[in-house]
């Protein structure tokens, strides 16, 4: 517990308010293109050369229709996370303070896992920030384009739990993939560039030689969570999947923590 309120204490810092912040201001900024751009029915069926396809009225307007912009806001949200994850390990390296952490806490699996314990208490309050900004921005929008809500009555606690719980498994995936990056690389400029490089820019180079790995690498995966599944990937799959890299990333930054020589 003393090196869980530690890493709190040192995790409150402007950065990481403002990642917030950030945050909550894509999803402000996503719902309303989301609801102003929406089509009253798709003119044809989404590919995989075509992108995303946008979302038509009668999805928005459909039981759960209110956490529609969730979904895109997902990736903004999560490359956030991921830099704010790596920062706060790499800077343990950086400024040397992580040889003061080990010598007054030996253990270093418990160290680490009270880093991952409290920026992960850290992502659920900004994913609880940016799926509330969501739902606040919902209904005026839906009101101001004249979409009908009555069916957002329906299982509405369902909907929001399930919508905050596959974007909240994603957010902490995105994070340990840059405190793995951080650990990896003992820098934050290389754990971002490599961690946003692969997951924006490669895998969709990846996509355009193979369209059906793309639901398979990290950053399709997490989005199709998002967004419940897909016609390649399903629900379960898709969490399956995510659960597979978090696991991956911890198992991996325990494994150098421990035998890497932190003192040289």
């Amino acid at each position: 517990m003393h090196a869980f309120r530690s890493e709190l204490i040192r995790i409150w810092r402007p950065e990481f308010y403002a990642g917030i912040g950030v945050m909550a201001l894509f999803a402000a900024l996503v719902s309303i293109f989301i609801f102003t751009s929406a089509e009253e029915a798709r003119i044809a069926p989404p590919s995989s050369e075509q992108g995303a396809p946008s979302i038509t009225v009668a999805e928005i307007a459909s039981p759960g229709g209110f956490l529609s912009a969730l979904s895109t806001v997902s990736t903004l949200a999560g490359v956030i996370l991921l830099v704010l994850w790596a920062i706060a390990a790499a800077n343990d390296y950086s400024t040397g303070l992580i040889r003061i952490l080990v010598q007054a806490h030996p253990n270093r699996v418990t160290l680490l896992a009270s880093k991952i314990a409290a920026l992960s208490a850290f992502t659920l309050l900004a994913t609880a920030a940016t799926t509330l900004v969501v739902i606040v921005m919902a209904r005026p929008l839906a009101r101001l384009e004249g979409i009908e809500i009555e069916a957002w009555r329906t299982d509405f606690y369902e909907h929001l739990l399930e919508g905050f719980f596959n974007f909240t498994i994603a957010g902490l995936v995105w994070g340990l993939i840059g405190l793995m990056l951080a650990v990896l690389t003992r820098s934050s400029a290389m754990a971002i560039g490599i961690g946003i490089g692969f997951l924006l820019v490669v895998e969709s180079l990846i996509s355009i030689v193979a369209s059906s790995a793309r639901p398979y690498l990290p950053g399709g995966t997490l989005n199709t969570l998002v967004a419940g599944g897909n016609d390649q990937l399903s629900w379960g799959t898709a969490l399956g999947l995510a659960v597979l890299y978090g696991v991956i990333a911890i198992v991996v930054s325990l494994g150098v923590v421990r035998s890497r020589d932190i003192v040289s």
